[in-house]
């Protein structure tokens, strides 16, 4: 059974939602829930329902399994594959070429 690391996910929902300059209050409203349940979620001291952490991976523009489980073996292609799609012919170019570098460095 998979244990969900209810702190680091509210990590990862705070960094997303500061990436694009929303407060906890704008978060809130758009997601239909109070911002002090907002800012229990990112301390990770609230356990979501699946409709509200559906609903604020769809807010936020994020994969679901990525802000559940952060990006790991099984999601980073498609995390990968996500951010392509967001992207211009000739920033999709840029963008391989990056990551090819990068990766070349971390070998």
């Amino acid at each position: 059974m998979y244990n969900i690391d209810y702190k680091a996910m509210g990590q990862r929902i705070r960094a997303k939602r500061l990436e694009l300059g929303l407060t906890q209050e704008k978060l809130a409203e758009m997601a239909e829930i109070s911002p002090s349940h907002i800012g229990e979620i990112e301390r990770g001291t609230s356990i979501c329902s699946l409709a509200v952490i559906a609903n604020l991976a769809t807010i936020l523009d994020m994969n679901l399994d990525a802000l559940v489980k952060g990006i790991n073996d099984q999601n980073a292609d498609n995390t990968f594959s996500e951010i392509l799609g967001t992207l211009s012919k000739d920033n999709k170019e840029l963008y391989i070429k990056l990551c090819e570098n990068i990766a070349d460095t971390l070998k």
